[in-house]
C-alpha cells in the first residue's frame, strides 16, 4: 500500500517558481486530502447500509462517522490566507510549512481509507473483539489528522522556520515525511537529515530500536557466541539503507542500549566489539515484533497478545521509553500508546 501511496503523492507533487503558484499548490493538496476524507465517509456509510449489524457495532460506527464528519466540515474551512502587507519571505516560509502538514495529513487520510476498508471486510467475517480493534486504530487516525489541523493553524499565525516545523513534526511523523521525500515532495522545502532532525541523543536512542530488531535477526539471544559489532554494522545498513547510519552512531546506540540493561558490549583483546543479548531480554523481542507492525503499540494491545498482566506489560513498555526507543502518550483518547518512531516504515 505504501508504494499506490508514495505513486499518488508523485501525482500530486509541484515545483511552483512563484509565490502565487506555491499558494495554490497548496490548496491543491488540501483538496487532495480531503477526497480521500470524502472516500472515507462513503466507506462507513456503505458499512451502515449493510445491516446485520450488532447493536455495539452499530453505535461505534455512528461515533465514528460523527467524529469523520467533524474532521471534514474542519478540513473544508482550512485555508492559507495572508494579511494585506504581510512579507513575501514570510509568505513562503508559512506556505511550505502547511505544505509539510498537508502532506501528512494527505498520507494519513490515504491510511485512514485504507483501515475502513478492512474494517468493512472484519464487520462481515471476523469475530467483535477483532472489529473493535480496528475501530480504535480507525478512531487514532482521526485523532491524529485533527491534531494536524489544529497545529496547522498554529503554524499560519506563530511564524517558525520550515526547519523548526519540520523538527517538531519529524519525531512523531517520521514515516509520513520521509515518504513526502521518497516522493520527492520534500524538494525544494527541506532535507531530512535525521541527526539534525532529532537531536543526536534522541537520533541515537532511536536508532536503537533497529539494532535490537536487527540483533534479534541473527538469534543471538539463543547463542553461544556473540555477535560482532561490525557484522551488526553491516546487516543493519543492508537491511536498512535508508537510516544510512555511520559505524560511530551505531556505535552511540549500543552504548545506550548496554546502559539501559538491553545488552552486554565486549571489547576483546584485538579492540574489537562484541554484542549479546541478555536472556531476560526476549521480551524485549516480543515488543519489537509487536511494534513493527505499525509502529505504535498500547498497553491493551500487548497484555492481548502476549497474556502478560497490565503490570509486566506496562514495565517492558517502559523500558523503551527508559532507553528512548519509545514515546509514551498518556494523551490519547482512548488509553496509554506507545510510538516506537524507528519501526514505523523504515524499510
Amino acid at each position: 500500500m505504501s508504494d499506490l501511496k508514495t505513486n499518488a503523492l508523485k501525482e500530486l507533487v509541484s515545483t511552483p517558481k512563484d509565490l502565487n503558484k506555491l499558494i495554490l499548490y497548496e490548496a491543491n493538496l488540501k483538496k487532495a486530502y480531503l477526497l480521500l476524507l470524502f472516500d472515507c465517509r462513503t466507506s462507513l456509510l456503505n458499512s451502515l447500509q449493510g445491516g446485520g449489524l450488532s447493536p455495539r457495532i452499530d453505535r461505534l460506527l455512528r461515533q465514528l462517522k460523527t467524529r469523520l464528519d467533524s474532521l471534514i466540515d474542519r478540513a473544508r474551512y482550512d485555508e492559507l490566507r495572508f494579511r494585506p502587507g504581510t512579507a513575501a519571505s514570510v509568505r513562503k516560509t508559512t506556505a511550505n510549512n502547511c505544505l509539510l502538514y498537508n502532506f501528512i495529513i494527505f498520507s494519513r487520510a490515504w491510511d485512514l481509507k485504507d483501515y475502513l476498508k478492512e474494517f468493512d471486510s472484519l464487520l462481515l467475517f471476523s469475530e467483535e473483539a477483532q472489529t473493535l480493534d480496528k475501530a480504535k486504530s480507525i478512531l487514532r487516525i482521526i485523532t491524529d489528522i485533527d491534531d494536524l489541523l489544529s497545529n496547522k493553524e498554529n503554524v499560519k499565525t506563530n511564524i517558525q522556520s520550515t526547519e523548526e516545523v519540520t523538527n517538531s513534526l519529524y519525531e512523531r511523523f517520521n514515516r509520513e515525511l520521509e515518504l513526502a521525500e521518497t516522493a520527492g515532495a520534500l524538494k525544494g522545502i527541506i532535507k531530512l537529515e535525521k541527526p539534525k532532525l532529532l537531536g543526536k541523543s534522541k537520533y541515537f536512542k532511536q536508532l536503537g530500536s533497529l539494532i535490537l530488531k536487527v540483533a534479534f535477526s541473527f538469534g543471538i539471544e539463543h547463542a553461544e557466541e556473540p555477535i560482532s559489532l561490525i557484522a551488526l554494522t553491516t546487516r543493519l545498513n543492508d537491511t536498512y539503507p535508508r537510516v544510512r547510519a555511520e559505524p560511530k552512531d551505531i556505535f552511540k546506540a549500543v552504548e545506550s542500549l548496554a546502559e539501559n540493561g538491553f545488552l552486554y558490549l565486549t571489547k576483546d583483546e584485538h579492540d574489537v566489539y562484541w554484542i549479546s543479548l541478555k536472556p531476560s531480554e526476549s521480551e524485549a523481542n516480543v515488543i519489537l515484533s509487536l511494534a513493527e507492525k505499525k509502529g505504535s503499540l498500547t498497553l491493551e494491545e500487548v497484555v492481548r497478545e502476549t497474556n502478560w498482566s497490565l503490570k509486566k506489560a506496562k514495565s517492558e513498555l517502559d523500558k523503551f521509553v527508559t532507553a528512548g526507543c519509545a514515546i509514551k502518550d498518556d494523551n490519547y483518547s482512548s488509553g496509554l500508546i506507545y510510538y516506537f518512531p524507528a519501526l514505523q516504515n523504515e524499510e
